[in-house]
């Protein structure tokens, strides 16, 4: 009996093809790069006036870079209206991306944590916002009152407009990446939940799903 090497037999054979690399370092090579949201994002919040009533919708683009050496930066950019023409709120972050098992989302997804350990700022882009932020308490999301334009530094601070109100030194945020070998400029991120909820640990990220991906620039 004749043995085919599998590479062979899909040069020889009609519509056969090799098996995709679903490998980490595979994943690692795809996910290198400068990544941008296609349109604009519909996301769900909790409602900020009663948790118990349905989620109020928002509005965001997601920009993201990764580096070979581990780290990233993004940029996340929250709008008052569903086209993404006035924006309200600006969420700049860095850190390092700590690799773990395959994700059973889909062959060649891998789980990863966002350690944000680098930089986390947020900029006030409308006075509605500014107005808005300035009725929490003293101390709720960094020092002082908001202005529009301020950079305000709150990595290791308490934030309760992230949801996070420990200030511990760095943020983590467990999600999963995803990039097929035959649409390599189209990379994928672990669903969220429809209730709003922000920051995952491993016990209470979404098991099945995708958000819209994010499309390569570069």
């Amino acid at each position: 009996m004749i043995r085919i090497a599998p590479l062979l037999l899909a040069l020889v054979l009609p519509g056969a093809a090799a098996a995709e690399d679903t490998s980490l370092s595979a994943l690692k090579s795809r996910v290198t790069g400068h990544w941008v949201s296609v349109a604009c994002e519909l996301r769900p919040q909790q409602n900020p006036t009663d948790p118990t009533k349905a989620p109020a919708p928002s509005y965001l683009k997601r920009d993201f870079t990764y580096d070979a050496e581990g780290g990233f930066t993004a940029n996340i950019t929250v709008y008052a209206d569903p086209a993404c023409a006035v924006p309200a709120v600006s969420y700049d972050f860095a850190g390092e991306v700590v690799w773990h098992d395959a994700n059973p989302a889909a062959p060649g997804a891998w789980s990863q944590d966002y350690v944000l350990n680098r930089k986390l700022q947020l900029t006030i882009l409308a006075e509605p916002m500014a107005a808005q932020l300035n009725q929490l308490p003293q101390g709720a999301c960094g020092d002082g009152p908001f202005t529009v334009g301020e950079v305000r530094d709150i990595l290791g601070k308490p934030c309760v407009l992230l949801k996070f109100v420990d200030g511990s030194p760095y943020v983590v945020d467990h999600d999963f990446l995803y990039v097929r070998e035959d649409t390599p400029n189209l990379l994928f991120m672990g669903a969220k939940h429809v209730d709003g909820t922000g920051f995952y640990a491993p016990d209470n990220r979404p098991q099945v799903g995708l958000q819209q991906p994010l499309i390569r620039v570069n």
